[in-house]
């Protein structure tokens, strides 16, 4: 647990700092990503410039944010020249902001789980279980073709989740911060792929579940605090080219298999702009 509240203490550090007012003209690129406890792969990792790059030395600044909305407003301001997020936020924000386009593919993967505490393992083996049934009989499939994909030019409409009479209630943290899959409406209400895939998961565990809103950054919180039982994880970035990986290890925690797995690009203001 010491481990797992000094991740927490550092990544608030790192929120401090990112929170310096214009961007400085130091030559460095600066991309902002979400904060998660894959930053510090992000910024150590040699091997993802070097294929990238070759044997050129890139001068990178990965600028970590607490939400998606804020990392835009920058990007539109000039304070940073890139975000970098998975290929459906991508698909989604240009959809949706003309002034937007992707310009750069890494091939790194984003491994979409889910994350309990270790001491939580019933609701961890209820989401587990589902999710490898779901993989096992074309069901995962079937929503990522159907639902994922209708969402990304369209806002997902919120759905009603379903409701047991006197059934177990499992605490989900939601953030909105990952459109299409972790979307929240203008109202308030979650939609979007997750709810998709919360919805067949309570249909097979005859389980209800309460949404909780909360701030990306603050997922580990929320665990710890018993605030949620549960929250949207991604895994870790793969590079199938180098072999690195960034893998999310939080002690203290257990992260079910992967739900989707997607790129990981980078989103910039069209020079036309």
């Amino acid at each position: 647990m010491k481990r797992f509240l000094a991740i927490i203490l550092a990544g608030l550090m790192l929120l401090s700092l990112a929170a310096c007012g214009e961007k400085k003209d130091d030559g460095k690129t600066k991309i902002g990503v979400l904060q998660t406890g894959q930053m510090e792969g992000f910024q150590s990792n040699e091997a993802h410039n070097k294929h990238r790059q070759g044997e050129v030395t890139v001068k990178r600044e990965y600028i970590p944010y607490s939400n998606l909305s804020a990392a835009l407003m920058d990007l539109e301001s000039g304070r940073i020249d890139e975000i970098g997020i998975e290929k459906c936020t991508a698909d989604y924000v240009i959809a949706h902001n003309d002034n937007i386009e992707s310009y750069e593919d890494s091939k790194e993967m984003t491994v979409f789980s889910m994350m309990t505490l270790d001491t939580n393992k019933e609701v961890y083996d209820i989401l587990n279980n589902a999710i490898k049934e779901m993989k096992a009989d074309g069901t995962l499939d079937n929503l990522i073709e159907n639902e994922l994909k209708a969402y990304i030019e369209s806002d997902p409409v919120a759905k009603e989740l379903p409701h047991f009479d006197g059934a177990r209630t499992i605490k989900i943290g939601v953030t909105g911060d990952v459109p299409p899959m972790d979307f929240v409406a203008a109202n308030g209400k979650a939609a979007g792929f997750n709810i998709a895939l919360l919805t067949e998961i309570a249909n097979r565990a005859q389980v209800n579940f309460e949404l909780v809103q909360i701030e990306t950054a603050s997922r580990p919180m929320a665990l710890s605090s018993n605030k949620v039982d549960a929250v949207f994880w991604t895994k870790g970035t793969e590079c199938p080219v180098c072999g690195a990986e960034d893998a999310e290890k939080v002690e203290g925690t257990l992260v079910t298999e992967s739900y989707y797995s997607d790129y990981f690009v980078k989103i910039k203001l069209k020079s036309d702009k």
